[in-house]
């Protein structure tokens, strides 16, 4: 009886410390490997990140196991867990992804797993100290590794890149110079910094003199300044503006306490630091000055465009969500049709709001604000509790909601909980703060269960785990398959079969999996264009056409999948099935270059030359330096020029009635008209902004107007043919082959204008989809490029591309076409539908 007695009491003090030793160790581990946001979908460190959050589950049953009872956080808490489990179990359950949903609910599961036997673990003051001197030095770590990495590869790269003679400048405007390390996003280095900083100000404030130098106050001060030169240094609006409300509470706090103690002038320098280094973030200045303003402006139009889709996600199905994960695979459904080029695909929202409403529904948001408000109430409810704490305990308190409080502004302007080294943070933290909470009110654990009932949950959660290991597996074989297949592609010369076999295999582990059949076809499609057998190019584009069409079939809201099967089924002649693929990729991407075009082409070919010549119109209203191109000048697109440039030319007048003039996009439509006039031989007046541009090369000889420099030197050229191609050299950045191309179609040229309409060289540009892998949730395969190929006008795309302005985000040009192209949209589906119903059918427009 002894015996089992004394089992009994060693078991109840069981408390998996190896478990929450390995659960630390992931979560360090994360937090410190370079790219380790990006590493987390590549193979192998997908399956490192999925065993990370899978150990606090077992951490969880094990503690449950042997002592029989979980330390509830208290005070209302669980009932925010509870709200999430629902949510989750609701959202996954009704998902139009479910796979998607399961695979990161496993996620949520073990972040939420974490808090109970941490929260128990933590239940002596000394455990919660050791807590925050581990947390420290790994904030330490992190500022010592983001510097490093920023200052030796980012920068030292700049520097290098530098000309000789200019001096580097560090601008914040370009993203590749903001301190990305080691997150591999700067938005996550500021929203890991707003959180661990606090801890460590605490760490120097509680330090004592007798410290060695590791421990002592000197040593924090030094790594809590060094932590807001890494904030400052990733430029990050989110990380100022989180810095930013920091400032408020603590100087609300040293009014009331601190201002008449001794030093308190320190205090006061302290609050006024902080302050400068968030406004010294230019793009933050930006962005407040855009909203006191009145407008979003173009600093914000990108989460303005996300909130947008994720508001419209979450009104779609309230009650139950999306399911996890499901965000890049509806976005572009959602996506507005006036948002141009700009937040085109993303995975997350940019908002953590915004997220759980689009993700989880109601429950998401019901379990966000009950969790905010149980924050705000026991801050509220203080003499409860927080008196009752230790000093240094209280000074704690006061240190995690200020990195709460700092780091939810940050997270209403980014989504970063699927981060596992901030995720871990905030759980940490939270778990801390709970645990203060309950601490401070003298509350005791629950009763022990009975055994049975213990073990019987204990039998239940390891099923779930066996299970949800189980349908994991084939996952992540197909992951290592592909990866296998991905890396045979880089082998000289790359092993085609090898890749094939194992991207098949991988389709076959994972059949739901969209990313497979889309790289499937794409490598398929890509080696069909560069085929010059005719019987192995039909089998490569068959091949190609079938995994497009599966990618669809799991992915069916992305543009890129119906755009290039669109080109594909335009290079196998088959104009019927291009047609309804180019309409559906340009009613999700309505901006994209290249889709409108594709239309015409597939019209053309199924004998619609009216719709023809509306899609070509659309193509040139939204790109209008494609009028410029070459490719008007022979088949298909030379019956059609004239039409199309008529029709624009008419279009842009309307719109020149219908935008103000001191809008973005009036601006914009008004220097576009003045150009395609320009173009059909009619010179802008000389007070127009343009004519130092177009007069000189309409008439070179006949214009006393100033030239800009490049200009100036192009006409040198002109008049010079003897000496063209070395004056031209010198305004050149392309190939030397291009230039060669340039100087010999001028020959027997009467005016630049007459070269550029009717001899100036083509060049070809292929688009490449960048961030494919990113929002796809798959880095290992190849960055795909798009089928479609524009053709420009060499000179117009390179010397004279000043004279274009940018199309990227004008929302008021796209309202305006939006009848336009839902108009011809119409016109489609309605022949369609015709076709359809006619005994003898359409040509080229059949079933």
């Amino acid at each position: 009886m002894s015996q089992g007695e004394s089992w009994q009491e060693k078991a109840a003090r069981q408390e998996g410390i190896l478990l929450g030793l390995l659960s630390a160790t992931g979560y360090a581990l994360f937090t410190l490997l370079p790219d380790s946001h990006s590493l987390m979908v590549a193979w192998p460190w997908v399956l490192l990140w999925q065993a990370t959050v899978g150990v606090p589950l077992l951490w969880f049953l094990q503690v449950l196991a042997y002592q029989r009872r979980v330390q509830p956080l208290g005070n209302g808490f669980d009932g925010v867990v509870l709200l999430l489990l629902l949510a989750l179990g609701i959202s996954g359950t009704l998902s139009a992804f479910p796979n998607q949903a399961r695979w990161y609910g496993w996620a949520l599961l073990g972040g939420i797993a974490v808090l109970y036997p941490l929260g128990a673990w933590l239940r002596t003051p000394d455990r919660r100290w050791q807590i925050v001197h581990f947390q420290g030095y790994l904030t330490a770590l992190v500022i010592l590794v983001s510097l490093s990495l920023w200052l030796g590869t980012t920068i030292a790269t700049a520097v290098f890149d530098t000309p000789q003679g200019l001096t580097p400048h560090l601008n914040g405007d370009t993203l590749e110079l903001r301190n990305w390390a080691p997150f591999g996003h700067q938005n996550y280095v500021a929203g890991y910094l707003l959180l661990g900083l606090p801890l460590v100000g605490l760490l120097a404030i509680e330090a004592e003199a007798s410290e060695p130098w590791w421990r002592s106050r000197p040593f924090w001060i030094a790594v809590l300044l060094l932590g807001l030169v890494t904030l400052y240094t990733t430029f990050s609006r989110g990380g100022g503006l989180g810095l930013l409300a920091m400032v408020i509470p603590l100087g609300i706090g040293w009014i009331r306490y601190c201002r008449r103690q001794r030093r308190s002038w320190w205090g006061f320098l302290a609050l006024v630091g902080l302050g400068v280094v968030a406004l010294a973030n230019d793009r933050l200045r930006r962005s407040l000055a855009a909203l006191f303003q009145g407008g979003p402006g173009s600093e914000l139009t990108y989460r303005w465009i996300t909130s947008i889709v994720g508001w419209r996600m979450g009104a779609a199905h309230p009650l139950r969500g999306n399911g996890l994960g499901s965000v890049p695979l509806w976005y572009q459904h959602y996506r507005p049709s006036w948002a141009g080029g700009e937040a085109e695909w993303i995975y997350q929202l940019h908002s953590t709001p915004v997220q759980l409403w689009a993700e989880l529904g109601i429950g998401g948001i019901a379990a966000l604000a009950l969790g905010v408000g149980l924050l705000v109430y026991w801050a509220s409810r203080y003499r409860r509790w927080w008196p009752n704490l230790e000093e240094r305990e209280q000074r704690l308190a006061i240190a995690l909601y200020l990195a709460l409080w700092g780091y939810g502004v940050l997270s209403l302007t980014d989504f970063q909980l699927d981060n596992v080294g901030i995720g871990g943070l905030l759980l940490i933290e939270l778990t801390l703060l709970t645990t203060l909470i309950r601490s401070g009110q003298g509350q005791i654990p629950p009763k022990r269960l009975r055994t049975r009932w213990a073990l019987s949950l204990v039998a239940a959660g390891l099923g779930i785990t066996v299970a949800m290991a189980a349908w994991l597996t084939p996952i992540h074989r197909a992951w290592s398959s592909s990866s296998e297949g991905f890396l045979a592609l880089l082998t000289r010369p790359p092993d085609w079969n090898q890749f094939t076999e194992k991207l098949f295999h991988a389709q076959e582990l994972a059949p739901w999996e969209p990313y497979y059949p889309l790289q499937l076809g794409w490598n398929y499609g890509q080696r069909a264009i560069m085929t010059d057998e005719a019987a192995a190019q039909r089998s490569l584009l068959r091949t190609a056409i079938v995994e497009f069409e599966k990618g669809i079939a799991l992915s069916p809201h992305l543009e890129f999948g119906y755009s290039n099967l669109a080109w594909l089924y335009w290079r196998s002649g088959n104009f019927a099935a291009a047609i309804p693929a180019f309409v559906k990729a340009a009613q999700l991407v309505p901006a994209k270059r290249g889709n409108f075009l594709g239309l015409g082409l597939a019209l053309i070919g199924a004998d619609q030359p009216q719709l023809a010549t509306e899609a070509l119109t659309l193509e040139v209203l939204r790109h209008p330096i494609f009028i410029t191109s070459p490719a008007w000048r022979g088949a298909p697109l030379a019956p059609f020029y004239q039409p199309v440039l008529k029709a624009v030319t008419e279009r842009y007048r309307q719109l020149e009635q219908a935008i103000p003039s001191d809008r973005p996009a009036g601006h914009y439509v008004r220097q576009v008209s003045t150009l395609l006039h320009w173009w059909q031989g009619e010179l802008p007046s000389a007070a127009d902004p343009l004519a130092v541009w177009l007069r000189p090369l309409a008439n070179p000889g006949g214009t006393t107007l100033k030239a800009p420099a490049t200009l100036e030197v192009f006409l040198k050229a002109w008049d010079a043919p003897n000496n063209r191609r070395d004056l031209l050299a010198s305004i050149w950045s392309g190939s030397p082959e291009q230039l060669e191309q340039l100087v010999r179609s001028m020959t027997g040229q009467p005016t630049p204008l007459d070269w550029l309409r009717s001899a100036a060289p083509a060049v070809a540009i292929t688009y490449t989809r960048a961030g494919f892998g990113v929002n796809s949730r798959h880095i290992d395969g190849p960055q795909p490029t798009d089928f479609f190929i524009a053709i420009d006008n060499l000179p117009m795309v390179t010397l004279f591309a000043p004279l274009w302005p940018d199309n990227y985000f004008l929302p008021e040009l796209d309202q305006a076409l939006a009848g336009d192209r839902q108009r011809l949209f119409a016109a489609v589906h309605q022949i369609k539908a015709e076709t359809n119903t006619s005994p003898q059918g359409h040509r080229g427009l059949g079933n």
